[in-house]
């Protein structure tokens, strides 16, 4: 699938960022994304991921055609970050995104999520993204927050208090 291009302003100055669905190519960046000590502490299961055990899990959504894995690249087509969105039921979806270390508190986070989930929406017309934040990671709730999505309530999620978002067309 080709690269989508879309141009963002953020804090004045152009950013160009584009997105790709991820190929098997991708299978070791994920997995280096995914074990980032930071990523692991704001994940609902925050444990090491061994590569055998995610290379599984990793081509199993590759495959899966209600999984939406997309790679984000900047205007030097550095990878910087990657969303997915899960289908869940034949109206509902869940969110996940992870930023690599060096560009964490760019403003790219609300960028992509505002991108996927817009792409998503674009052809689901009638389904609702469900965002779920730990207590804790409010730095992904503001990001949540400014890519559009609507704060629904405080719910316990994988034994731990969590902000519930969601977004979908109005």
């Amino acid at each position: 699938m080709a690269s989508i291009l879309m141009c963002l302003f953020i804090q004045k100055l152009t950013i160009m960022l584009k997105f790709r669905r991820a190929t098997v190519d991708d299978t070791l960046l994920y997995f280096e994304w995914a074990n980032d000590a930071e990523v692991r502490a704001q994940s609902f299961s925050s444990q090491k991921i061994n590569f055998e055990d995610h290379k599984k899990w990793f081509l199993s959504k590759l495959m899966n055609k209600e999984c939406f894995l997309f790679v984000f690249t900047n205007e030097s087509n550095t990878n910087i970050g990657q969303v997915r969105i899960q289908e869940e039921n034949e109206q509902g979806a869940i969110i996940g995104l992870s930023i690599a270390a060096e560009f964490r508190g760019q403003g790219y986070a609300k960028e992509m999520l505002k991108l996927a989930s817009d792409f998503f929406l674009s052809t689901r017309l009638q389904f609702v993204i469900n965002a779920y934040i730990k207590e804790s990671n409010l730095n992904s709730k503001y990001a949540f927050e400014n890519a559009g999505f609507e704060f629904v309530n405080m719910i316990e999620y994988e034994n731990f208090n969590s902000f519930h978002y969601i977004k979908k067309l109005k």
